[in-house]
């Protein structure tokens, strides 16, 4: 069947957190810094303690979960380790506290070059993206357009907008109706075992991305080093 629409994952394979590392834990005082600021209440040391230890519970990579959360409710265990007030104002803290993590953000340079071909070939492309901590949605698609990302692709769809996390194929099966096409209709490309167990289970092509070369056996249908070697597979 012919290929409609190419899927992509959002995290190390079209962008990185420079210098951050996939669990975060050692920004943990930073980013609860700038919210303290934010909310004009300084924190104590023992403070700062409770409040990592309840954002460690909400850590994927030490936590692995499918159902999604909000970060409402990151939020709210912040809100009992801190003993701050209620009725905060979400939008806003949530800026605060992920502002560490985005000024990171950087898009690869295969990223953009890629995308364009695929537009050029017609290709219907969509962004199926897990996010960490509950991260707004509307948070990541300003990251994506401030990375130059923002006029490349026709659909995204995050976790948390999905309800579940990869493995689960729910997140790639809502992003394909938004794109229009079935599941032997396109393609997903993503750099963890997750993307590619995803991938299987919805049913359409797995493609990994492997940038360190360190030759997995996750059951992909492909394996490429860059980006640029999709216009091969095609």
């Amino acid at each position: 069947m012919t290929v409609r629409a190419a899927a992509f994952d959002l995290g190390d394979t079209l962008v990185e957190y420079e210098g951050v590392p996939l669990s975060w834990e050692d920004h943990y005082p930073e980013a609860l810094g700038l919210l303290a600021n934010y909310l004009g209440r300084p924190l104590t040391p023992t403070q700062i303690d409770h409040a990592s230890s309840a954002l460690r519970r909400h850590n994927t990579r030490v936590h692995p979960r499918e159902k999604e959360i909000t970060f409402a409710v990151v939020l709210r265990d912040l809100q009992n380790s801190l003993e701050l007030p209620g009725n905060l104002d979400l939008a806003g803290c949530a800026r605060a506290f992920f502002d560490i993590f985005r000024q990171r953000l950087r898009r690869f340079p295969d990223a953009v070059p890629t995308l364009a071909a695929l537009r050029q070939q017609g290709k219907r492309i969509g962004i199926c993206t897990d996010v960490p901590y509950g991260m707004p949605s509307e948070l990541v698609r300003e990251d994506v357009a401030a990375a130059g990302l923002g006029d490349t692709f026709d659909e995204l769809v995050t976790s948390v907008e999905a309800g579940f996390r990869k493995p689960s194929p729910v997140g790639l099966r809502r992003l394909a109706e938004k794109l229009e096409c079935s599941p032997h209709e396109m393609f997903y490309v993503g750099n963890e075992r997750k993307d590619v167990e995803a991938a299987k289970a919805f049913g359409c092509a797995a493609i990994l991305l492997d940038r360190a070369a360190h030759r997995h056996a996750w059951g992909q249908d492909r394996t490429i080093a860059s980006l640029k070697e999709l216009g091969g597979i095609l």
